[in-house]
């Protein structure tokens, strides 16, 4: 019996490591395997350097632009620390300012990424590099509906301090590990980027989307060799792009991309350079899922002057592999989750409606009936049990992407794609 029992476990087993292989799924990189299901953060790729393109030198009131997002078919910045508690709209192709909207209740200590979700903006003043001792780091949250009817608004204000800092003595400028300059909304919450002046790593943290007073939660780090000084993420894609530069002002991108849940650092990471010298990148947007934006601070010292500059960047080399490969799969997964017919829509319907999945039971005959939300990986991101005949499900924690909804009772069950956007 032991042998028969062990031969079971021994085939389950087989079938289950032939089912999920690790390995590097990404087309473009160097020891890429068709055949890996899990990517296991093996990739590897060659050294590439991209070239800017100049797109215009910013208005001469931002020369110390240190965030940067695209919405409302403009470019949004802010000053570095010390300027005005203003973000600013800028036009596309030339550097006039079209909006200025200030923050009434918020002061610019040191204001060094901008960040956005569906229904808010957030400015973050959390630039702690002077002496690595600020106890009064905090992020701005600004309805999107108030930036577009009004030049004047009221933030919520999230307060936060680090999860692992426990000395707030004085280090001395640029001496510190809790610094940070890089922020993202993605899913239900903020992640912080850390610019790590002693090691030249990054450090990533969590916290809530919603004003109150935190602990960041240190999540993970990853040894990028630079600072970080900025962040934009591509949700639906599951790509996050960082800016940074080393010592001497050679500024790069770091992508992490195909990733799982908030496990940034445990897919693929690659460093790209650019061609660039003496250049403070400090904010990136993505515009496209290809075409990405960088400001820098201007720069002067030695007789020697960089300008703040509004600058584009072609990854589609770089990203375009694994987007392709990214479409497949979910064309794969619908396709082989999606099996209705018209006599199983009776039972139920299922209705998108924003941040909402509005389920309806049509027939009294379907009791415990359970819903089930996976996400493009087929992975369980939400079970809520259905009680009565309309239940409203709340998505806003979701992130924007393509997901499959399940219903099941006990006498039938029902699967719908829906889009998050």
């Amino acid at each position: 019996m032991k042998k028969i029992l062990s031969f079971v476990f021994f085939t389950l087993s087989f079938i289950i490591s032939k089912a999920q292989l690790k390995g590097c799924p990404d087309p473009a990189a160097n020891n890429y395997n068709s055949l890996a299901t899990v990517n296991d953060g093996s990739c590897t790729y060659n050294s590439v350097t991209l070239n800017p393109k100049l797109k215009y030198n910013l208005n001469t009131v931002i020369n110390e632009s240190s965030g940067l997002i695209w919405w409302k078919k403009l470019f949004w910045t802010h000053d570095d620390s010390g300027g005005q508690p203003v973000i600013y709209g800028m036009n596309a192709t030339t550097n006039t300012i079209q909006r200025t909207v200030v923050i009434k209740n918020a002061t610019n200590v040191d204001w060094e990424d901008i960040a956005q979700d569906n229904g808010f903006i957030y400015v973050g003043d959390f630039g702690n590099n002077a002496n690595g001792n600020r106890t009064n780091l905090k992020i701005y949250r600004i309805s999107k509906t108030n930036v577009n009817t009004g030049d004047s608004v009221q933030a919520g204000i999230i307060n936060f301090s680090y999860s692992d800092q426990t000395d707030f003595s004085a280090k001395g400028n640029n001496n510190t590990n809790f610094d940070c300059e890089a922020l993202i909304a993605y899913g239900d919450s903020l992640y912080l980027f850390s610019k790590d002046w002693i090691d030249l790593k990054t450090r990533l943290y969590r916290l809530p989307k919603k004003p109150g007073t935190y602990k960041a939660v240190k999540l993970a780090e990853l040894d990028v060799q630079g600072l970080i000084t900025g962040a934009d993420v591509l949700p639906t894609q599951r790509a996050i792009v960082l800016s940074g530069y080393n010592s001497t002002l050679s500024p790069f991108l770091y992508l992490l991309y195909d990733f799982s849940g908030n496990h940034f650092f445990s897919a693929n990471k690659r460093k790209v350079l650019l061609n660039e010298s003496l250049t403070q990148t400090e904010g990136i947007s993505a515009k496209t899922t290809t075409q990405f934006f960088t400001t820098n601070e201007r720069f002067s010292k030695l007789g020697i002057t960089t300008p703040a500059r509004l600058e584009q960047f072609d990854v589609s080399a770089l990203l375009n592999p694994y987007y392709s490969k990214l479409t497949s799969a979910n064309t794969s997964f619908a396709t082989n989750n999606i099996k209705t017919s018209t006599e199983q829509h009776k039972w139920a319907i299922v209705t998108k409606r924003s941040n909402a999945l509005q389920v309806h039971i049509l027939s009294s005959l379907n009791r415990n009936v359970i819903l089930n939300i996976y996400d493009s990986k087929g992975m369980l991101v939400i079970k809520k049990n259905i009680a009565g005949s309309f239940t409203s499900v709340d998505i806003s924690s979701l992130a924007n992407s393509v997901y499959i909804a399940k219903l099941l009772s006990t006498n039938n069950q029902l699967s719908q794609k829906f889009i998050k956007e």
